[in-house]
């Protein structure tokens, strides 16, 4: 079980809690996570780069309910949470989290919460100049696997393309997104 494995790890162990000092409750030991916070923020430099604003092509191919189409826009990205998150920033400039890097875990996690709900990971983090992300995806009701494998072309473009694992077991694709930088 969870808690059980954190102490049996040394993780955790009993300590005085910050609400009430005079109660013994689990603390994270200071040793086992002092490396985390410098862990992360290196991590999190692998994404300096997508900071500012971009274009964005959307191109869908044809299926049999619908045509081929490109849907063009813009998108704003700040690293924000005191840079422990990649935030898409919305016209009025709210940001969402959308990625970050759990140090426990060692993964990259992407976060849907808009419309698309899931939370999508990635063990295997940047390989060169891709990383890919993998899970289960809510979107507009239909729920599926996703993988989303994004691109660094350089650091003014970069893409994305999703793919949906099919019943054969395989990805099949879905759609490509192009930014480049304004």
């Amino acid at each position: 079980m969870l808690i059980e494995e954190l102490f049996g790890r040394g993780i955790m162990t009993m300590g005085p809690s910050r609400a009430d000092p005079a109660r013994q409750v689990g603390v994270f030991r200071p040793e086992a996570v002092a490396q985390l916070p410098a862990m992360r923020a290196a991590e999190m430099g692998k994404f300096r780069w997508i900071a500012g604003e971009w274009s964005y092509e959307n191109e869908v191919p044809a299926s049999r309910h619908n045509p081929a189409y490109v849907d063009i826009g813009s998108s704003r990205f700040a690293l924000c949470e005191k840079d422990t998150w990649v935030c898409g920033v919305a016209p009025d400039g709210a940001e969402g989290r959308q990625i970050t890097f759990d140090p426990f875990s060692r993964q990259w996690i992407y976060m849907l919460a808009r419309g698309s709900y899931g939370l999508l990971r990635s063990a295997e983090g940047w390989i060169e100049n891709r990383i890919a992300f993998s899970g289960t995806m809510t979107m507009i009701g239909i729920t599926c696997e996703w993988r989303m494998t994004w691109t660094k072309e350089n650091e003014d473009a970069f893409g994305f393309v999703n793919e949906e694992l099919g019943e054969d077991g395989a990805w099949h694709y879905i759609d490509r997104w192009r930014f480049l930088r304004k």
